[in-house]
């Protein structure tokens, strides 16, 4: 089944790109009835060096660093204390694994900043991964650090692995094309203003959908109120058709690289993260941040109540699998 032209606001979905149709049903919900039973918490250290401690779940709920809230499951980190060895947060990844599919994370709020040094410090991501990095390969479906503007699309995988970009949306930009680059991977930047941050729960959030598929991966984006993510929300269980949703935001297909082999048994993680590698090396870059303290961790340690909007918010996660 595809949208019908009222389900997608007299075909605003259509684009002048081709994009091959494939259609999907579902297969998974997760939500608030089930989402913390079917994601388990981390406490391990990070492996980014970041300055966080994540938390386990127990400690998570008891804190109130995890609990759903208005019907949707929020993630957060502690905002009352200062800390001089890490920042108490929350990493969850998904029980199944998954090995290709359609993912629609439908999410209200994700970690940013309002106040004095607006989002310095902070490292959200929503992606996949899978046990034995870079080899199954990552998918970082929403990432970004500090007082970056619009979403970063990335993936990361072993040596040999290049992307074509043809069929991206025409602001998105290409900053790599070799996936083994342990630092950048292979990523597209993005331009939309409310994809990322503070903007995009200005807006309600969104929509971000995934596909990944035997021979590409794509990912869209629909902000909360546009006829695509209504259409998306709107279409309940019934199957989604791809070619319906017009160019996708970022688009990877395999150059050099096998994605049915270098792609494989993959969980679901949101994480928000503090400094580490990535964030440390931005926040000296960025004058609005580095103004702020000597160090992100100095930053991040010493002021908590710049990191109460640190959080996800999120409405579910839906998971389909291909028809054809």
């Amino acid at each position: 089944m595809i949208f019908s032209t009222k389900a997608i606001g007299i075909g605003a979905l259509i684009s002048a790109v081709p994009v091959c149709a494939a259609s999907y049903s579902q297969s998974k919900v997760y939500d608030s009835t089930n989402f913390f039973d079917e994601f388990s918490f981390t406490s391990d250290p990070d492996p980014s060096g970041g300055f966080v401690k994540y938390v386990d779940a127990a400690t998570a709920k008891s804190s109130g660093m995890a609990k759903i809230s208005n019907g949707a499951v929020y993630l957060g980190a502690n905002f009352a204390d200062k800390s001089t060895s890490g920042r108490p947060s929350t990493r969850v990844k998904s029980n199944d694994a998954f090995t290709n599919g359609l993912f629609v994370a439908d999410i209200a709020h994700m970690p940013a900043g309002t106040g004095k040094g607006g989002s310095c410090g902070i490292w959200p991501a929503y992606w996949t991964s899978g046990p034995d990095w870079p080899n199954s390969g990552e998918i970082d479906i929403i990432e970004g650090v500090n007082n970056q503007k619009s979403n970063a699309i990335t993936l990361h995988s072993a040596k040999g692995c290049n992307m074509d970009v043809t069929g991206s949306e025409s602001t998105s930009d290409q900053t790599s094309a070799d996936c083994e680059d342990s630092t950048s991977g292979c990523s597209q930047d993005t331009t939309s203003a409310n994809n990322y941050g503070a903007a995009f729960n200005a807006n309600g959030g969104g929509v971000y959908v995934t596909e990944w598929a035997s021979l590409s991966i794509n990912v869209w984006f629909f902000p909360r109120g546009s006829a695509g993510a209504n259409a998306v929300i709107d279409a309940g269980t019934a199957d989604l058709d791809v070619a319906k949703f017009g160019a996708p935001l970022a688009s990877f297909s395999g150059n050099t690289c096998d994605i049915a082999e270098r792609f494989k048994s993959n969980n679901i993680i949101f994480n928000t993260n503090f400094c580490g590698g990535w964030a440390s090396r931005e926040f000296l870059k960025d004058e609005s941040c580095a103004s702020l303290a000597d160090t992100c961790n100095d930053w991040v340690g010493n002021n908590p109540t710049a990191f109460n909007e640190a959080y996800w918010l999120v409405n579910s996660v839906k998971v389909y699998t291909r028809n054809n």
